[in-house]
This record gives structure tokens, C-alpha cells and sequence, in this order.
């Protein structure tokens, strides 16, 4: 009985706004508004959110294809994959595909609801190592503080997952460049927000020294460096 009653609630919500939605759009059909529909567009599953969010049709259908009752974790890798294999995105580009797959996969971790996927990763480029190999490079800014940290980080672990579907090398950074990173970390820290956690000087050089892919982001501040300055990849 009481399940019944839930499921009479949301019945009775999804018909007030069927008619409200209804209202609106005719509303903005006579052309008083900047736009002759209503932007917003119904989304009632994650995969409809993701697909609004990150505006490519077809994507809710992929997203249902593979859900199939995964955890959000599991579920944002196995979409990446699929957006780098599927024939559907064989006319984008290599760094094109790379950048919708992360987008989409922080998209399905953050619920479709932030815009850490659409405005807190900047860009995505494709550079040379010293030895010659290409390496992956994402370029973050400020939203992606939104995600969270999990969601931030797995961000990365999406953009190492897509760069070894294409083959991508693993970034190799100089000691120079490492030494520019933890100059930068400081300088955040001291100057410009403390971290909630500062890791020790020896892991952050660890993770710098094993990243396969590159961190990089829009500057935060106006703070210069002051030793590490001028590099070419930095």
C-alpha cells in the first residue's frame, strides 16, 4: 500500500510538470523570448543529463547500453571505452574523441548535474616527449574544484585510460619540470589557498614522476614563479 502511494506522488509530479513544461513551451513558441523553446530540456535518467550537459545526441543511448546496473565508477570507464571504439565517433579526431570520452565519464561520476565536465577541463593537447614519443596533456580549470577530489582524480585515470586505446605514450617529465610543479604546489599553498592536504615533497615527486599524463591548468593567480620559469611544456 505504501509503495502504491509513493508511486501515485511521483506519478502525480511527472503530470504537474508534463503540464507545466507543456505551458512553457507554448508560452515561448509566440516568440516574446530570446529563445522559441524552453532551454531546459527534460532529463529523467542520468543518461538524458549527460547528454544535455555535454550536448552530443546519441550519448544517453551509449550511456543505457552499457549501464546495465554498474556502480558510477565502473560505468564512466566503460563509457571512455566506448566513445574511443565505437565506429559512431570514428569521424572526430584522436584528441577530439580522448576529450569527449573524459568529459562524458566525469559527467556520469559527478551525476550530470555540475559543469566540472564541461568548464573545468580547459583543453587537451598531444605533445613530444625528449625522446620523441607523443604524450597526453589536460589542461584544467578553476570548476573542476567541483567534482570533488575522487571525481578530479579518476579525471586523469579517464584520460591515461582513453590515451592507451590510441596508443599515446606515457608523459616523461624533466627534472626541471618536476621541480616547476612542486615550485607551483608551494606558492598555491602559501600564497593563494591552503590545501586541506599537502602530501610529503617525496610522494608528490613520485606521482609526478609516474603520471602518464600531463597536469596542467589555467593560472589561479597572478603569482610568478620565481626559479622555474619560462619552460616550453610547463
Amino acid at each position: 500500500m505504501i509503495n502504491m502511494d509513493i508511486d501515485s506522488y511521483f506519478n502525480k509530479i511527472q503530470e504537474e510538470f508534463n503540464t507545466a513544461y507543456a505551458v512553457a513551451s507554448d508560452a515561448r513558441s509566440k516568440g516574446y523570448d530570446p529563445k522559441p523553446y524552453v532551454e531546459i530540456r527534460p532529463a529523467p535518467d542520468l543518461a538524458s543529463r549527460v547528454e544535455g550537459l555535454i550536448n552530443v545526441e546519441g550519448l544517453a543511448d551509449i550511456i543505457r547500453a552499457v549501464e546495465k546496473g554498474q556502480s558510477r565508477n565502473k560505468l564512466a570507464f566503460d563509457v571512455a571505452k566506448e566513445i574511443c571504439t565505437n565506429d559512431r565517433f570514428s569521424n572526430y579526431e584522436e584528441l577530439k574523441r580522448i576529450e569527449l570520452a573524459v568529459r562524458v565519464g566525469v559527467a556520469v561520476l559527478t551525476e550530470g548535474i555540475l559543469v566540472a565536465p564541461t568548464e573545468g577541463i580547459n583543453s587537451f593537447a598531444k605533445y613530444k616527449n625528449r625522446d620523441g614519443t607523443d604524450y597526453l596533456c589536460v589542461c584544467y580549470a578553476g570548476p573542476i574544484r567541483g567534482a570533488g577530489g575522487t571525481s578530479a582524480a579518476l579525471s586523469v585515470a579517464l584520460a591515461d585510460h582513453c590515451r592507451r586505446i590510441f596508443n599515446i605514450s606515457d608523459y616523461k617529465p624533466t627534472e626541471d619540470e618536476i621541480e616547476r610543479y612542486m615550485e607551483e604546489i608551494e606558492l598555491y599553498h602559501d600564497r593563494i589557498a591552503r590545501l586541506q592536504y599537502k602530501p610529503p615533497e617525496q610522494d608528490i615527486r613520485e606521482i609526478l614522476r609516474n603520471c602518464p599524463v600531463c597536469i596542467d591548468g589555467m593560472p589561479p593567480g597572478t603569482l610568478e614563479v620565481g626559479v622555474h620559469a619560462n619552460m616550453k611544456r610547463t
